[in-house]
């Protein structure tokens, strides 16, 4: 990215979100945001192009005026539409003492990238599990150990559909941007976890308009990702056929008068509705409002049970994590931990400017960028070193539950590993190969061609 900027874009089924981010050093400071609504996205890919890209090139100015920064790359999120986790490994040899560099890294990541042999997929996103260095020493990190022999990689692989991917990214550059690199929610939900959650296994759950998708992570590791089809829309269209309304009506009530949880929605909260039918006032109250969205919003979780007993999984010990824009709606948190024994909070981002659950899976895509940055080591920056940024977690105490007879029994089984071709491929560059990152003179990361970058070409030729 140019300088040490880097800008987010989310596209969503609702609205289209653009954070402009900076590195801090423990944290990312946001600089400026912008969000447009728009009905040019259906379950999270492009329904209709014009309309889209209005959208995004509206939310980019929004967002360049807001940061005062003229954005001119970008970092993509997707949806977990069409996409497939699996676990691969791959190794490189060396032929003398090598001291392990950042590149020495991406070439082995891009590896396991080109074994991919799936058609009509592409792999967005190789996320490195473990190293291991000269057959015998496991490490997270292998920057400057030296290797005689040998690094290898055990890595997640993220891959999407090809066409999904291709037309996503026209999408946003022909509203007058370049895609740097992309990302997955998939991967990028690691970021709202807390390392004990991630450890434990936890379940993050993101309710957005036309899609609820699911992460389940366990000792660190991204072990699966699903969707389901049914999310914040379909709890206002039975909102509007219950009070026999418009949508754009419906909506207005739900974010005024919502709440998921029956048993404590009020009734003493009365509002009016306009029926369509009808030049007759009607009344209702929230207890009665309550009644519909509860069976939607359960709904939803079971169905996320039933992917969830599908991976037999029968305990979610680090607990479930909420968030997306349907989040916002009062008595989720309620409900669901009415439903399950496990812990469960509502996640909001903690940095100014985007304290709304909607905005998770956009910050998060700047966690990952700067996570595969520092990986790579791309970027050696430390901005503003002597402020402490404090990560917050919006969560209330939980106490203990009994079991609830509704919630889901299995145990969680691994998906079995994709069968690899040669673990073993020569590094061809591993000794003579030398990239420098950074420009000694301010400290900034260098202009770099993304792996992405490359990949694209071959996509469109």
């Amino acid at each position: 990215m140019e300088e040490h900027y880097y800008v987010s874009v989310d596209i969503g089924s609702s609205s289209v979100k653009v954070i402009v981010g900076e590195k801090f050093h423990n944290g990312i400071n946001v600089i400026g945001t912008g969000q447009t609504y728009t009905n040019g996205i259906k379950n999270g890919l492009i329904d209709d192009f014009d309309i889209a890209k209005q959208a995004i090139k509206d939310t980019i100015k929004k967002a360049s005026i807001a940061s005062g920064i003229d954005i001119k790359e970008v970092f993509l999120k997707l949806p977990i539409v069409r996409t497939e986790v699996y676990d691969e490994t791959h190794t490189m040899e060396f032929h003398q003492d090598t001291e392990i560099e950042g590149t020495h890294i991406e070439t082995l990541l891009e590896g396991i990238r080109n074994k991919n042999d799936v058609e009509d997929t592409e792999v967005v996103n190789v996320y490195p599990l473990r190293f291991v260095v000269d057959e015998t020493n496991e490490v997270s990190d292998p920057k400057e150990l030296v290797a005689r022999h040998s690094l290898q990689v055990d890595a997640g692989v993220i891959a999407i559909n090809k066409s999904d991917l291709i037309n996503m990214i026209k999408c946003v550059e022909s509203s007058g941007v370049d895609v740097f690199d992309v990302y997955s929610d998939a991967y990028n939900y690691r970021s709202i976890l807390t390392p004990t959650e991630r450890e434990l296994g936890a379940c993050v759950i993101d309710i957005g308009e036309d899609l609820t998708q699911i992460a389940y992570y366990e000792r660190g590791e991204l072990l699966d990702a699903d969707v389901v089809l049914m999310a914040g829309r379909h709890i206002t269209d039975d909102i509007a056929q219950f009070l026999n309304t418009t949508h754009d009506s419906a909506e207005k009530i739900k974010q005024q008068y919502g709440h998921a949880f029956y048993d404590s929605a009020s009734d003493q909260d009365v509002f009016t509705v306009e029926p369509i039918d009808s030049e007759e006032v009607a009344q209702y109250t929230q207890k009665e409002l309550s009644d519909v969205i509860e069976a939607r919003v359960e709904d939803i979780f079971f169905a996320v049970f039933d992917i969830l007993e599908a991976l037999d999984l029968k305990k979610v010990n680090g607990g479930f994590v909420v968030t997306g824009g349907s989040a916002n709606l009062l008595g989720v948190k309620e409900l669901l931990q009415d439903m399950v024994s496990e812990k469960v909070r509502i996640h909001t981002p903690s940095q100014m400017g985007v304290r709304k659950p909607e905005f998770s899976s956009a910050i998060s895509t700047i966690s990952s960028s700067i996570a595969f940055d520092e990986l790579l080591d791309y970027v050696t920056i430390s901005n503003h070193d002597n402020e402490e940024i404090e990560e917050e977690v919006i969560e209330n105490d939980v106490k203990s539950h009994e079991a609830k007879p509704n919630g889901f029994e299995s145990f969680f089984k691994r998906k079995p590993k994709k069968q690899a071709s040669s673990d073993l491929a020569e590094d061809d560059t591993s000794a003579d190969t030398h990239v420098e990152h950074t420009d000694a003179e301010n400290g900034e990361p260098k202009q770099e061609e993304s792996k992405f970058k490359k990949i694209m070409k071959s996509l469109f030729d």
